[in-house]
């Protein structure tokens, strides 16, 4: 989208955009070409003309001044009760409409926004989130691809500075293109998003910024110890990588945060193999990596003074003569044994390596992101996601706050004695990677954060709403980027 901020009402173009409270009383005056247009509003609602239910979009037709408008309205229900939510909502249908549409060029009223509970310059960086991540569209591969959509957006507000709305504007904008990159990464095919390629991506994306990529091959793994994600990655002819992003916003001897993804770029279950089902969508098994991805490119754009270091573990989990199989012994980069039971639990085989490395940079917390467990789907549904906590209850009572204001809901499960002891129940290993008993998830997130130590670790699984089968105001069906704007809000207040 291509902003120009107005302080005055004199609009450019012909087609008008308003927002409709349920009770018009709650505007302000709100003025376009110095005359007041409450009672129109007002007339238009009155006649169901346009509606106030929140996110409705109507268009229609009114003169003012010898002009002619066409009006775009979108319904904003009371605004003594918006969240931030609801406008993701409202801003989110408001593009997708003008999109369908095929609108290029718009004089946007923003004081018909406006609510007293929200300052201008929150309410101009969720529009500037949603100009774009709301219409996204992913058709790579398609030989017919959609014409190119670019709105011209004029922003009419009487109050708010013009500094600080671009600002947030910007802000916004940030978010949206690293919601997109993780989206776009997910959606790219496994037979072209190997590990090697991913990480080729990843270096070439962050070329000339303020981000360090490092990248360790197939060969430099297993030579240096990393067991678990050689063992998962050894049963595919694109060997696995280990892929580290360093941001430094401030001095170097302020400790990082710890982001850790799983970046599974496809995952056929192993000898553990999945059912023909099963199998589709699994390219999206590396969303967590997409998503720590996104983090650093928005912490990095945004230039927050803190220090981050972020590594994906990339791997195919595949079938061959060499590949994992139950029974199996491997040792961690601890130098722990694993026995493996399962060849389809290998997401925590993988971060169990990459968490143990981050403790490397003695990180002041680990976040670790991964679609880990059916069982956490069954336990909380496709549209939150779980969270386990070790010894970071502080920093997850802030995410968990932001979260639900972002309208991306997650839930803390607990980590037990009753799993410490599971992950150590092998009669061959020190440690075992499977149990065949309730509350899978549970001894998933157990086996992670055993690896993290003493070092504060909080381990999301995001299995569920990773992705998601239908339209909505965010977006598209597929990836969605979960968590990212919430994490990049929670490194925000951490400067």
């Amino acid at each position: 989208m291509k902003s120009t901020i107005q302080t005055n009402a004199k609009t450019h173009h012909s087609t008008l955009i308003i927002g409709v409270p349920e009770h018009i009383n709650q505007l302000e005056d709100i003025k376009l070409n110095d005359e007041i247009i409450n009672d129109k509003i007002e007339q238009l609602k009155r006649t169901h003309i346009v509606s106030s239910n929140i996110g409705k979009v109507s268009s229609t037709h009114f003169n003012l001044s010898g002009n002619d408008y066409k009006v775009i309205a979108v319904g904003l229900g009371n605004l003594k009760e918006a969240t931030s939510n609801q406008y993701l909502n409202i801003f989110g249908e408001l593009f997708q409409f003008l999109k369908s549409e095929r609108i290029t060029e718009a004089d946007i009223l923003f004081d018909t926004f406006r609510s007293k509970i929200f300052e201008d310059v929150q309410l101009a960086a969720l529009l500037g989130q949603q100009s774009e991540a709301a219409i996204y569209q992913f058709d790579g591969y398609k030989t017919n691809k959609s014409a190119p959509y670019e709105l011209e957006l004029d922003i009419h507000s009487s109050t708010a500075s013009t500094e600080a709305l671009q600002i947030a504007l910007d802000r916004g904008s940030i978010l949206a293109n690293a919601i997109n990159l993780s989206r776009d990464y997910s959606n790219i095919p496994p037979n072209i998003l190997t590990p090697s390629y991913y990480a080729q991506l990843i270096e070439n994306h962050f070329k000339d910024s303020d981000v360090t990529v490092d990248v360790k091959d197939g060969d430099t793994l297993q030579r240096e110890g990393f067991g678990l994600i050689h063992a998962v990655g050894k049963g595919s002819k694109h060997s696995p990588r280990l892929i580290t992003l360093t941001y430094n916003g401030t001095s170097e001897d302020q400790s990082p945060v710890a982001l850790v993804g799983k970046g599974i770029t496809y995952d056929s279950g192993g000898y553990s193999i999945k059912s023909k089902t099963g199998m589709q969508t699994m390219k999206f098994d590396m969303c967590g990596s997409a998503n720590v991805v996104a983090m650093i490119d928005a912490v990095s754009k945004l230039n927050l003074k803190i220090n981050i270091v972020g590594v994906i573990a990339a791997a195919e989990n595949m079938i061959n003569e060499i590949a994992m199989k139950p029974d199996d012994v491997y040792t961690a980069l601890s130098g722990e044994t694993v026995e493996v039971l399962n060849t389809d639990a290998e997401g925590r085989l993988v971060l169990g390596d990459a968490v143990f490395y981050a403790t490397q940079f003695q990180p002041e917390v680990i976040l670790d992101f991964a679609t880990l467990t059916g069982a956490a789907i069954v336990a909380l549904g496709e549209d939150k996601a779980a969270v386990f906590n070790n010894n970071a209850s502080s920093e997850l009572s802030e995410i968990l706050s932001l979260a639900s204001q972002r309208d991306e809901y997650v839930f803390e499960l607990p980590m037990t004695d009753t799993e410490r002891k599971l992950i150590k129940k092998s009669d061959v290993a020190d440690l075992v990677n499977h149990t065949n008993g309730q509350g899978k998830a549970l001894f998933a997130a157990t086996f992670i954060n055993h690896f993290a130590g003493n070092v504060p670790h909080m381990h999301f699984d995001i299995a569920g709403p990773a992705t998601t089968n239908k339209n909505s105001y965010k977006g598209p069906k597929g990836p969605t980027a979960f968590l990212v704007t919430t994490i990049v809000d929670w490194l925000s207040n951490q400067r």
